[in-house]
């Protein structure tokens, strides 16, 4: 019994023995070892550093200190009053609205006041106008036959035709009524109304005035030609009374043309 109590003592005696060896040795080879000098390795190429992306560059930011103040949003939970639409007229220039006048508020008061005094001379002046150029035309044609019957009686008379006078009662009575016919024609003219001021400028009408002019004193001279030629009737005197009849009658004709022409072109 003793000599196994013997044996256990001994054996662990021995594996303290050997544990306390083991922990003791440990340390010196660990020092040793650190002693070593390492082994010198070849440095390697540094590797290309990478483009920072922009998600890098946004990561890499500063971030701000302090965030900017938001500004206080109303509570929520406060019930909302409706607002009243407020009603306010629609002004002059709103393309919604359709009340709009273009011409203004004077000029359509004044488009809208109608002077009936303006309006009859408006409608009396185109009336006497229309009857102007109406009659100037038969005016033109019964101062043209006229002349024809007049040259034609002159021949007669004083270049071998005879000096029968059968064309002298004829156109006589041509005269008469191409004479009524032209101051009626110029009484149109002359009576019709102005319902507007015109300032005096060159246009058509007005060589057209200038040209009737001239054919009114032609006419009043016709008339006093002929009758002065009719009454020295027979005597030398005649026949230069009635060539100056002629050539007044032949610049009457042209005068009334031209007049008559001015008023197309």
């Amino acid at each position: 019994m003793t000599r196994l109590i013997v044996f256990a003592v001994i054996l662990s005696l021995s594996s303290s023995s050997t544990a306390w060896a083991q922990r003791s040795t440990a340390p010196t080879k660990k020092t040793q070892y650190s002693k070593k000098k390492p082994a010198k390795r070849t440095k390697a190429a540094p590797a290309p550093t990478p483009a920072p992306s922009a998600s890098d560059e946004e990561q890499a930011a500063p971030t701000p200190m302090e965030a900017e103040p938001k500004p206080a949003q109303p509570a929520q939970d406060a019930p909302r009053q409706p607002q009243e639409p407020q009603s306010t007229p629609p002004s002059a220039g709103d393309s919604s609205s359709m009340d709009f006048d273009l011409l203004g508020g004077e000029e359509s008061a004044s488009a809208a006041k109608v002077d009936p005094e303006l309006e009859r001379k408006i409608s009396r002046r185109r009336t006497m106008l229309k009857l102007h150029q109406g009659l100037g035309f038969a005016l033109t044609a019964s101062l043209l036959t006229t002349t024809v019957v007049g040259q034609l009686q002159f021949n007669d008379s004083f270049r071998g035709g005879g000096d029968d006078r059968n064309l002298l009662g004829l156109h006589r009575g041509l005269a008469i009524g191409t004479s009524a016919l032209f101051a009626s024609v110029g009484l149109l003219g002359l009576l019709a109304p102005e319902p507007y001021e015109k300032k005096f400028q060159w246009d058509t009408i007005t060589i057209h005035k200038l040209l009737m002019s001239v054919a009114t004193v032609g006419m009043i001279a016709q008339v006093v030609l002929g009758i002065m030629s009719t009454h020295h009737y027979g005597r030398l005197s005649e026949r230069d009374y009635a060539m100056a009849h002629q050539v007044v009658g032949y610049t009457t004709l042209g005068a009334v043309s031209a007049g008559v022409v001015t008023l197309f072109f």
